[in-house]
């Protein structure tokens, strides 16, 4: 009986991207009597929601969306992470005179909501004794934010880092590698993952072989990514990303959970999550052997 997987790919998951685009999962999957189907996704954070609804069977984003998908009762199980991804941070223009993540309070600060910023800002928040309602957050879009903060128009931007245009005129005051890993998080749906745990460990393992090829092709994976991400980053723009962060992923362990579960419950302290949440008990526990993985 033939089936078809239903996966997600958006912009902010060149993993995703690049496996869209290299034939080598529907080889994976057409070896299990199946085809693959790629669902464009338009903002990463709303993958969950496919998940939700049963679009797609398979997604990724950051760490936020699966956490508060779980804590919405989304039927989704991490099977998958990458590794860290210390991209990013927290940016005001040069001539602020904010100087610390303390100084934040009562500050406009512009992020993705919902996306593995808000981790990065609730952790740098709490660090400095702040909560998230000591501040103003703004749901903007990254050219809104970086066009806003430039203008003066907010007092702060948390940025995966795509500064661009105007770098000169900003700073840094956290830096993400000092608050949160930001990995890549790979999920299904429960009851998909439940029933087909080969077909799990196939996607595993081409997601695992396509990021061992990008770091080992930087120039070709950048000029697909420049193709098929329909962002601004450029040829030259995608291959110094490439070369700024590791390229594998891995099950999920201890470590991850561990991490995880501060993050979630931070956000229920923060009054971000409608409940308390068990990462424990949305993980993926059958065995996907990536070390054997070709």
């Amino acid at each position: 009986m033939t089936f078809v997987l239903r996966i997600g790919a958006h912009a902010n998951n060149p993993s995703l991207l690049v496996l869209s685009q290299n034939g080598l999962l529907e080889k994976r999957i057409s070896a299990h009597g199946g085809s693959v189907k790629w669902v464009k996704i338009a903002a990463g954070a709303r993958t969950v929601e496919y998940v939700g609804a049963n679009l797609i069977q398979i997604g990724g984003t950051g760490l936020t969306p699966p956490i508060a998908a779980q804590a919405k009762g989304v039927p989704i199980v991490t099977f998958a992470a990458s590794e860290a991804r210390a991209v990013g941070g927290i940016y005001v223009r040069k001539d602020s005179p904010v100087k610390t993540v303390a100084d934040l309070a009562g500050k406009t600060i512009s992020l993705g909501i919902g996306s593995w910023l808000q981790a990065l800002l609730a952790t740098a928040l709490d660090r400095a004794s702040l909560t998230w309602n000591d501040i103003v957050p703004l749901d903007l879009t990254e050219p809104e934010s970086r066009q806003a903060l430039l203008a003066g128009d907010i007092d702060a931007w948390v940025s995966g880092g795509g500064l661009r245009g105007g770098a000169d005129e900003i700073r840094a005051i956290a830096n993400t590698g000092d608050l949160v890993t930001n990995p890549s998080v790979f999920f299904a749906r429960r009851d998909f993952a439940d029933d087909n745990p080969n077909i799990i460990a196939a996607v595993a393992s081409a997601l695992h072989e396509t990021d061992r090829w990008i770091a080992q092709h930087p120039a070709d994976a950048a000029a697909i990514l420049a193709r098929v991400a329909g962002g601004p980053l450029d040829a030259a723009e995608w291959e110094k990303h490439i070369a700024q962060r590791p390229w594998g992923i891995h099950q999920v362990d201890d470590r991850f959970i561990a991490e995880q579960q501060k993050a979630a419950d931070l956000f229920f302290r923060f009054g971000l999550l409608p409940r308390k949440v068990d990462i424990r008990d949305a993980i993926y526990r059958h065995p996907l052997n990536l070390d054997r993985a070709a």
